[in-house]
């Protein structure tokens, strides 16, 4: 404030909100110190010309022109002046209450860390323990011990264990070991009867699958409640959230959240509407636990971790901005390209510590000594020269697309390079199905086009099964179980990238194709890891069928290149290649360039 007028900020106590409305005439001086002020403290309200401000903020504000009597804030009436001071103690008390959360927090943490370390060399002390509410013949390796064990001790945990290893049987032992009462699990909807399997394999307790309608048990006299995500997906939060309360479940003990990757999207409302339900008042005697269970925690990058780690630990996890800037390496670019990575500024391995004392991740090869290590091999085949001549014509038009309108959809538009590719590859894969049914083994087949599978399955309808979203989930899991049965004449199994990546066993195959090559990380393992699960006796062979020089060959090298980060993050190992990352952008910029030359 540069000259001898008094400057009048008017301050307007925001209606239930610790906030308040600032309006003033035009001043860049001022605007600049309120864009200095931590994001999530600030915005600029369109619609009253007035900056919101939380009050802890607005305090900053006014202590950076104290002593001065060139600008003056206003709060209307002693009234509202007081309402503010009183606002102030409060978050200085809040905040002081924080740092002695924090420092108990981590106190604890090192504790877990301490105590997972004895559970891994002094495992067999609780054994009896985390067996004793199973049922008979029920057995544990010692990781699941370990991880139940672990579990019971932290409560909010991300089991991360890779794909087939048990991560559905040590939630179940770290609910019966402790005896709760009522559990409410999240599953995908494709997974939802998976789960409900393993609650009666293992257990004797009741479950309830809401909306099924042949369920054995009433919901009130159930222990497990389970759901699929989509029940929480809805912009309506609160029409969720009064259906939720219809359920009159009352306050649950435990919350499980199979394959949370699903809630990675801090912006969809099915994760809103999880964190609004999902508070500490839902829990009995708001004793709060929380299980997150991923094989692939972060499917395409670090940052998809953050939502389940806000869930876990909120007070060191609290804002999705700090995490993207500071372990993520990320900032914000304004020109449109929005979160920029910067691999030279990623904390990776500070976050891997931080997150350790709440983290339970084994890999296979850590755990399962008898489980087959499982080998990618490339089915490299060729178009014709007419064939090669229509993809390039369609992949050219795909390249212009994307020049003409860079807001489009870019998954939509090479869809129809990965659909003419998908259905050349019948010839392909029919004859190695072939050369399997002659040696007598089973064989699956991944495509993420239905048509094409289709047409497969007519080709050998005698002896497989068509495994899409067209059926209902039972009727699946009928098909799994065909599948399974070694005195069944269902030999092949055609599954849907959509239906198949997640929660299935198909330990009767030792042999996958994949048509099409997915483009998400962790997607890939996911569907190969339906066979290289406990239980499989041979090595695990996937064989992708790939074109030379087609959107195959640009996927399978762009994944090669770009894998690591999530690895770093997860195990703090030093990436080595393997298949697997995002790689959609890249992907663009390699067919633009192609036909740009």
């Amino acid at each position: 404030m540069h000259n001898n007028t008094l400057f009048v900020v008017k301050c307007e106590r925001i209606s239930r909100r610790q906030a308040y409305y600032l309006q003033f005439p035009y001043n860049t001086e001022l605007i600049n110190k309120i864009k200095e002020l931590p994001d999530e403290t600030k915005k600029w309200n369109g619609s009253n010309k007035s900056w919101e401000v939380t009050t802890p903020s607005l305090l900053k504000l006014i202590k950076i022109y104290k002593g001065s009597n060139l600008i003056h804030f206003d709060f209307g009436d002693e009234k509202n002046r007081n309402i503010f001071i009183q606002q102030i103690k409060k978050a200085e008390i809040a905040e002081i209450e924080k740092k002695k959360l924090i420092l108990e927090l981590n106190i604890n943490k090192e504790k877990w860390v301490k105590y997972k370390e004895e559970l891994e060399n002094n495992y067999e002390q609780y054994i009896e323990r985390v067996h004793a509410n199973l049922k008979d013949g029920v057995k544990l390796y010692k990781h699941q011990v370990v991880g139940a064990m672990f579990l019971d001790k932290v409560r909010n945990m991300l089991l991360a264990l890779d794909m087939g290893t048990g991560k559905t049987i040590i939630s179940i032992a770290y609910v019966e070991m402790n005896n709760f009462e009522k559990v409410f699990v999240i599953t995908p909807n494709s997974l939802k009867f998976n789960y409900y399997q393993e609650i009666k394999k293992f257990t004797n307790s009741k479950a309830y699958i809401i909306n099924w309608k042949k369920n054995e048990y009433t919901i009130e006299e159930s222990k497990y409640i389970i759901v699929n995500y989509d029940y929480f997906n809805s912009s309506n939060s609160k029409k969720v959230l009064n259906k939720f309360n219809d359920l009159n479940i009352g306050k649950i003990d435990c919350l499980i959240s199979d394959e949370s990757h699903k809630l990675a999207n801090n912006q969809s409302n099915t994760f809103k509407n999880f964190k609004k339900i999902f508070k500490k008042d839902k829990f009995k005697n708001n004793l709060i636990s929380k299980i997150f269970m991923s094989g692939t925690p972060a499917p395409s990058k670090v940052a998809q971790l953050y939502t389940q780690l806000n869930q876990i630990s909120p007070l060191e996890f609290a804002t999705k901005k700090y995490f993207l800037e500071y372990y993520c390496g990320m900032t914000y670019d304004i020109n449109g390209f929005g979160w920029v990575l910067n691999k030279d500024e990623t904390k990776y391995e500070e976050l891997f510590y931080k997150i350790s004392p709440f983290t339970y991740r084994k890999k296979k090869r850590d755990v399962l000594k008898d489980l087959p290590e499982k080998t990618y091999q490339k089915v490299i085949l060729e178009m014709t020269s007419k064939e090669y001549k229509l993809y390039d014509e369609i992949e050219k038009g795909v390249a212009d697309e994307f020049v003409k309108n860079n807001n489009t959809n870019p998954l939509a538009i090479m869809g129809k390079l990965r659909r003419y590719t998908s259905h050349l590859k019948i010839n392909g894969v029919s004859e190695l199905i072939g050369s399997i049914l002659n040696s007598n083994e089973k064989f699956v087949t991944v495509d993420f086009f239905k048509e094409s599978l289709s047409e497969l399955h007519n080709q050998y309808k005698d002896v497989s099964v068509l495994h899409t979203g067209d059926f209902k989930d039972y009727e699946r899991a009928k098909m799994i179980s065909d599948f399974q049965d070694d005195n069944s004449n269902v030999k092949i199994f055609f599954g849907t990238e959509s239906t198949t990546k997640e929660g299935l066993t198909l330990t009767a195959a030792s042999k996958i194709g994949i048509l099409s090559l997915p483009w998400n990380p962790g997607v890939l393992d996911q569907i190969s890891d339906r066979l290289a699960r406990i239980g499989q006796r041979y090595a695990v062979n996937a064989y992708l069928f790939i074109y030379k020089d087609t959107i195959d060959e640009y996927i399978f090298s762009l994944i090669e290149e770009k894998r690591g980060d999530i690895s770093q993050v997860i195990d703090n190992e030093n990436y080595k290649s393997d298949i697997n990352q995002s790689i959609i952008n890249d992907l663009v910029k390699k067919i633009v360039k192609k036909h740009r030359k």
